[in-house]
C-alpha cells in the first residue's frame, strides 16, 4: 500500500508527479497563503539577509522570499533531484534564489551560516526530526531566527454523516506519517535544542469540497489502502465516497487540520 504522504518520504518515486500537482494545488489555495505569508514575516528578514528553506520542496517559498527581499539570499536545501530540478527551473532570473541537494539531519553549510531558517510541513515526514532542528540551529546566528510549520494529525477529521468510517480512514492515514503529532511537539523539541523566546499559533485548514480534499488527503487512494487492510469493506468504502459526494455537492462535506506554526530566537 501507498499514498501520498508515505510518497514524501522518497519524492523522487513513482508518485512524484502527484506529489507535485499536490504541492501546487496547495500553493494555490488562500490558506496556505495565509500561514506561508506568516512564516516569512516570523523570519524578521532585512536588508542583507541569509535564509535557509529546509526541505524546500519545489521551491515556492525560496522564489517568493528572493522576490520580496531581492537583497537577501535564500537558499533552499531539499534531498529529492526532482523537486530541486524543478525549482531551480521556476527561479530561472533569480540570482538570490539558490537551491542546494542534502539531508536536512546534515545540512551542509558551516556554523551559524543564517540569519534565519525555516521548514514548513517536512519534519512529519522526517525520521528523527529532533537531528533535523538540531542542525537547523546550529547554522543559523546568534540572534536568528528559526521558524516550523508542521500539522498535526490527531486534529485532523474528515466527515460527511458517516462518523465511525470517518474515523478509520483517519486513522489509517495518520499510519502514514513519520510523525504524525509534530505539531504538537515542535515547542518542547525547540526547547532540547536551546531555543528562546518560543511563540506557537494554530491555524485550521478547512476543506469544505471533496475535489479539493481528494488531492490534499488523498481520499480515493486511502479509501482502498483501508480495504487492503481489513479496515473497511468494499461497501463501507464505497458507501462512504458515495455520501462524500452528495455532502460536497450540498455544501455538506467537512474536512478538517490544524497546522501549528512555532518560531523562536537563537540566544546572544
Amino acid at each position: 500500500m501507498t499514498d501520498i504522504a508515505l510518497s514524501f518520504r522518497n519524492a523522487d518515486g513513482a508518485l512524484r508527479s502527484e506529489l507535485t500537482g499536490c504541492l501546487d494545488f496547495m500553493n494555490e489555495t488562500p490558506f496556505f497563503q495565509r500561514y506561508k505569508q506568516e512564516t516569512w514575516d516570523a523570519l524578521q528578514i532585512s536588508g542583507n539577509s541569509k535564509i535557509l528553506d529546509v526541505a524546500c520542496g519545489v521551491g515556492f517559498d525560496v522564489i517568493g522570499l528572493a522576490r520580496r527581499f531581492p537583497r537577501a539570499d535564500v537558499f533552499g536545501l531539499d534531498s529529492a533531484h526532482g523537486f530541486l530540478g524543478l525549482a531551480r527551473e521556476r527561479a530561472r532570473g533569480l540570482r538570490n534564489a539558490l537551491f542546494v541537494g542534502g539531508d536536512s539531519r546534515r545540512l551542509p553549510f558551516g556554523d551559524r551560516q543564517f540569519d534565519g531558517v525555516r521548514i514548513d510541513r517536512s519534519l512529519q515526514h522526517i525520521s528523527a526530526p529532533l537531528e533535523a532542528l538540531r542542525e537547523m540551529v546550529r547554522v543559523t546566528r546568534k540572534g536568528g531566527r528559526i521558524v516550523v510549520a508542521e500539522p498535526d494529525w490527531g486534529t485532523y477529521f474528515v466527515y460527511n454523516g458517516k462518523l465511525e468510517t470517518g474515523a478509520k480512514m483517519a486513522g489509517l492515514w495518520e499510519k502514514s506519517f513519520a510523525n504524525p503529532y509534530i505539531g504538537r511537539e515542535i515547542g518542547v523539541l525547540l526547547q532540547k535544542c536551546g531555543v528562546e523566546n518560543i511563540d506557537c499559533r494554530a491555524h485550521a485548514l478547512i476543506v469544505r469540497s471533496l475535489d479539493a480534499a481528494e488531492i490534499i488527503f488523498d481520499l480515493t487512494r486511502v479509501t482502498e489502502n483501508c480495504v487492503s487492510a481489513g479496515v473497511l469493506t468494499r461497501d463501507e468504502a464505497e458507501d462512504w465516497l458515495s455520501a462524500s459526494r452528495a455532502a460536497s455537492q450540498s455544501g455538506a462535506f467537512l474536512a478538517c487540520l490544524n497546522i501549528m506554526l512555532w518560531d523562536g530566537s537563537i540566544p546572544d
